[in-house]
């Protein structure tokens, strides 16, 4: 017979150990939150993956509020970068979809939520305004971005800790008789 390799004993804790501490943002976590009356805008959220953001400058365009500008074939490109984990705010709700902030500014935020075929555990995902072939176009910042093919499938994640903090209590009434009713009235004389 042979002996168990002390490796083969020590991979289940290594395992459990390195578990994720983060978990994706879904429907079903969604009502578990509201559930425990935890505002969204009171969690943080992270970016599961780089989203890449460019826009072609337009001619006479001078200003430029994020990220970097580029000179390809002539034409300047403005590209702003979301690298994966980066923590993020929650500054729109709206019925399966929330506007997450990952820097300051009005309108700087990416809409996460619900694709079309979603089932309740799916998890949020970055949503365009429209796609043209692989890149959503979105709006940020009020001006018009597409999103790299890298990104566009991008979703956001929460700490697990945060929801083993919040539970829901549930109880049944189990009802009251007609006759354990008269006997507290009769003896609360």
């Amino acid at each position: 017979m042979k002996k168990a390799s002390p490796y083969l004993l020590v991979l289940p804790i290594l395992l459990a150990a390195c578990s994720s501490s983060k978990t994706y943002f879904t429907a079903g976590i969604r009502s578990r939150v509201e559930a425990n009356q935890q505002p969204l805008e009171k969690i943080q959220f992270y970016s599961d993956r780089d989203i890449i953001l460019r826009r072609e400058l337009e001619t006479g365009e001078t200003k430029v509020t994020a990220g970097k500008v580029k000179i390809e074939n002539g034409h300047y490109i403005n590209i702003i970068t979301l690298p994966k984990n980066t923590p993020g705010v929650c500054t729109v709700v709206k019925s399966n979809v929330v506007g997450i902030s990952f820097e300051a500014g009005d309108n700087h935020y990416l809409t996460f939520g619900k694709t079309k075929n979603a089932q309740a555990n799916d998890p949020y995902r970055i949503l365009a305004n429209e796609w043209v072939n692989d890149y959503g176009v979105i709006n940020y910042d009020g001006k018009k971005y597409h999103i790299q093919p890298e990104g566009t499938e991008a979703a956001i994640l929460i700490k697990t800790k945060m929801l083993k903090k919040h539970r829901v209590e549930e109880r049944e009434m189990k009802g009251r008789k007609v006759s354990e009713a008269n006997t507290v009235l009769n003896t609360g004389k």
